[in-house]
């Protein structure tokens, strides 16, 4: 179908495109919506081009966001949103990469490795594709940057396509580098400063409340990875008879917030290097980040507890071509439209099933829609956000009343939730959901999945 794309598409123009993903980065703890300067190249570039800073996620967890993001269409018309299986099947919707390979261009991926690896599916498309930590480590930028630098330089005048990715400001919250520890010298006892160290200790905090004898599992993915269970967010906030715990500081629980800003300071560094070696006139540049992180806010840490604006409102600046600076963009926006935005830039033509627009338009949106790995959707407006929860995505999709909130705070149903719920029901009804699970399912394997919770239909 793509070939049949190019033939009808007439030659379409040859702007590079570098995409950057920031993983797992909050739009406000970045210098663009935050109080502090964490992120002064991503500021720069917005500064060049422009910043959208009602961007949101359409997926809570690295597989579902690019997944979306390579494809331009939700999680659940991708593959069968089961976190179990989930994964960028190799026979399905078309990617940027493989859009952007049949009008001649040159394509190369470098990741921080983690769940933006080969194993599922992510290289597809790609004439190079490299993960930087290997498929078990989640890198930094420190690894993906040196060698997307490289290959730019290498390309000549031919038109290229670059995906980056780096796992900065992910857990566990130490970073390499100059910038490891920037803010924060309060609070760093040497309980907290061991506990950010360690990704699954990290998990075991709720709120103030450290429960030291919780301990996060793993599942088999059907792809064969070891992938963390989300059975751990199911478990009460308020510890058993027997159950140790200790309680952090108001001091230390700051100080986990300062190690993550961090994080993102030090993916911004490299952001900048990265940046240095780019023609603005000549490279359309997206900057984005996939999900964001609760930080505490509604008790976790992680990201995949829940349908937040902490885990989805999201940092996304564009500049080059057809971008000049312009004030930021708040109107509502997902990142779907990052595909039809690289596509519109070269003149190719959208794969079918894509109906987000591409940000040329400065699209506002009436609402912006997700999908999580916890088997919940939530729609969002400029005024409130209405949260389903266990609704059997894989099975199909179960109505509930789900959970009002007002600035990101619970709240008692009144009249304007009927119009959110009417809106996921419309949303749901108008997505073709695709019917195959991202990874194959070994023999014995989709049992146990069940067994465990992890395969519905």
């Amino acid at each position: 179908m793509i070939g049949l794309l190019l033939a009808c598409a007439g030659p379409p123009a040859s702007p590079n495109i570098l995409l950057v993903s920031m993983d797992t980065v909050r739009f406000d703890r970045t210098s663009l919506g935050g109080d502090r300067d964490t992120s002064p190249n991503l500021a720069a570039l917005a500064a060049a081009g422009v910043s959208f800073s009602q961007a949101y996620a359409v997926g809570n967890e690295s597989l579902y966001s690019h997944a979306a993001l390579f494809t331009g269409l939700y999680p659940s018309e991708v593959a069968v949103p089961d976190y179990g299986s989930f994964a960028l099947p190799r026979k399905g919707p078309a990617t940027l990469a493989e859009a952007l390979t049949a009008y001649g261009y040159r394509t190369a991926a470098f990741t921080g490795g983690g769940h933006v690896v080969e194993g599922f599916g992510f290289d597809r498309g790609f004439g190079r594709f490299e993960a930087g930590g290997g498929e078990d480590e989640f890198a930094s930028f420190y690894d993906s940057v040196p060698p997307a630098v490289a290959w730019m330089r290498e390309q000549g005048d031919a038109p290229w396509f670059c995906f980056v990715h780096g796992y900065d400001a992910h857990s566990p919250y130490v970073q390499r580098g100059p910038m490891r520890h920037p803010w924060g010298s309060s609070g760093a006892t040497a309980r907290v400063e061991r506990l950010l160290a360690n990704p699954l200790a990290v998990e075991q905090l709720r709120f103030d409340t450290w429960f030291v004898d919780r301990t996060p599992q793993d599942f088999t993915h059907a792809s064969g990875r070891r992938v963390l269970s989300t059975d751990f967010y199911r478990l009460p906030a308020v510890p058993g008879p027997e159950e140790r715990v200790e309680r952090l500081t108001s001091e230390e629980r700051r100080h986990v917030q300062d190690h993550y800003d961090s994080g993102v300071a030090n993916g911004d560094l490299w952001l900048g290097q990265l940046l240095a070696h780019v023609d603005l006139d000549r490279t359309l540049v997206i900057v984005v980040a996939d999900h964001g992180e609760d930080l505490l806010d509604h008790g976790w840490m992680n990201h995949r507890a829940g349908l937040w604006d902490s885990t989805l409102h999201v940092p996304l600046v564009v500049a080059g071509p057809g971008f000049p600076h312009s004030p930021p963009h708040d109107g509502l926006v997902d990142l779907r439209s990052v595909l039809p935005t690289a596509l519109a830039a070269v003149g190719a033509a959208l794969p079918a099933g894509v109906t987000a627009p591409p940000l040329q338009d400065r699209p506002v949106a009436a609402a912006v829609f997700a999908e999580g790995v916890m088997d919940g959707v939530t729609v969002r407006t400029s005024e409130a956000r209405l949260d389903m929860d266990d609704v059997r995505l894989a099975a199909g999709f179960q109505s509930n009343d789900g959970t009002f909130y007002l600035d990101d705070q619970p709240a008692p149903a009144d009249a304007r939730a009927a119009p959110l719920r009417e809106a996921i029901l419309r949303w749901r009804q108008g997505l073709a959901p695709a019917a195959a699970s991202g990874a194959p399912i070994p023999e014995g394997l989709r049992e146990a999945l069940h067994d465990r919770g992890y395969w519905t239909p």
